[in-house]
């Protein structure tokens, strides 16, 4: 194999792709929906009204008077209590009626019944025009909380309810390397981050490269190609090629993902989540090493049988009845992460850390959140650079026969006849 062939290829690919519109739309595509998710997801915790006009009546639980002290209290939304009182029994669908009709008639916003419970003193309704709001729910469900609970204790006994309340289960991962507090959520956040990204670069490259391939085979440029260079030589550089323009493009989607946590989100006051997060933590030096090297690795394996997949096609109908195949394994895949990192050490994530072509995916979310022994890392490691090296060697083999074929698609029994004799 001619190496500076291989190169050539692999240039003229690489700028073929970064040049391409589709390319750059993608690479722009990409973190504008994180950050239209982002402020989706800021706007859910936003109230955006100027004044919330409530009533409260109580059927006689005895709270209504510490309730309406506690939403007046409340400094994230501007309420305003209307009306309070206190009903007896007879008058209680009177007075629920009145309080619906002012709501109809736009006098009141909601108001909130208090009724009498045996087991915690009161249980409330909310009555409102408009109910679906998230943050006024949680606000109000907090603040008769706290009313019922001012009644039964005070003082002291009220301070330590409040406290263990507010107590938090912490989580302390336990590894040959040491004990390391609140692990498992800052190895979460990183894994599905950079899980996703394994998951975003071989789907959509592999697909591209496959669809390159069809394009350059039906219109018969692939020829002309061929007749410069040996057809292992053109699947090599164009996998490298192809490699190169992802590496870019991660990078780019990186630079402006640190970017935007360090300087946007913050300005924009939209970071309150990322606060508490150490980035130095959660993408340490051993986490990007390991996701460099699953990501190179599945990345090849992948985009080698997506290669070999556009190479078995003649038009883009065909292949597109051809790429589930492809595209089956990098789900599977990438869905087990979700499963993995909840067991890590289950035996079904254990088979599926040794499986090549599960093992970018689910061995890198078991070295993120439980460390698991060493030789099974490496083994994994080995296991999956032997699968790309199997990858490649029946891709090449398929590639070279099937890459001049026109006419009827070759069937699966025609593939494996290919790579046994080729």
């Amino acid at each position: 194999m001619n190496l500076n062939k291989v190169t050539q290829v692999a240039r003229r690919e690489f700028i073929a792709r970064v040049r391409s519109k589709a390319f750059i739309f993608t690479t722009l595509l990409v973190p504008g929906l994180f950050v239209v998710w982002g402020s989706i997801s800021g706007l859910l915790q936003r109230t955006d009204i100027d004044e919330l006009r409530l009533a409260v009546v109580d059927y006689e639980t005895g709270i209504g008077a510490n309730l309406t002290e506690r939403l007046e209290a409340i400094e994230a939304l501007p309420i305003t209590i209307e009306e309070s009182v206190e009903v007896a029994p007879a008058e209680q669908e009177a007075v629920r009626q009145r309080m619906s009709d002012a709501i109809r008639e736009g006098d009141l916003d909601g108001y909130l019944v208090l009724r009498p419970d045996s087991e915690i003193l009161a249980r409330a309704q909310y009555f409102a025009r408009e109910t679906g709001n998230p943050v006024i729910i949680g606000r109000l469900e907090r603040a008769v909380s706290a009313a019922v609970l001012e009644n039964w204790f005070t003082g002291e006994e009220l301070t330590r309810v409040r406290r263990v309340q507010g107590a938090d289960l912490e989580t302390i991962t336990v590894s040959e390397e040491g004990e390391e507090a609140g692990g498992f959520w800052v190895a979460y956040i990183s894994t599905f981050v950079l899980g996703m990204l394994i998951y975003m670069m071989t789907l959509m490259h592999g697909q591209q490269m496959a669809l390159a391939i069809v394009e350059e085979k039906s219109s018969r440029l692939i020829e002309l190609i061929i007749g410069a260079v040996t057809a292992v030589e053109f699947m090599a550089g164009k996998i490298l090629g192809v490699l190169g323009a992802g590496l870019t493009q991660l990078a780019v989607w990186i630079g402006m993902g640190l970017v935007a946590v360090l300087y946007v989100l913050p300005a924009l006051a939209m970071a309150d989540g990322l606060m508490d997060l150490n980035l130095a933590e959660a993408f340490s030096l051993g986490t990007l090493s390991y996701f460099v090297v699953f990501f190179l690795l599945g990345y090849l394996m992948y985009v080698t049988l997506f290669a070999a997949i556009g190479a078995t096609c003649n038009s883009t109908e065909e292949l597109q009845h051809a790429m589930f195949p492809g595209m089956l394994p990098i789900l599977i895949g990438f869905f087990s992460t979700f499963y993995v990192m909840t067991n890590p050490n289950a035996f079904a994530s254990k088979v599926l850390s040794f499986i090549p072509l599960f093992t970018p995916f689910a061995m890198f979310a078991r070295v993120n959140v439980a460390e698991p022994p060493l030789w099974e890392v490496w083994l994994g490691i080995l296991l999956l650079l032997l699968g790309v090296m199997v990858s490649v060697y029946a891709a090449a083999k398929v590639f070279r026969v099937s890459i001049l074929m026109h006419g009827k698609r070759p069937a699966i029994s025609d593939i494996w006849r290919m790579v046994k004799t080729a």
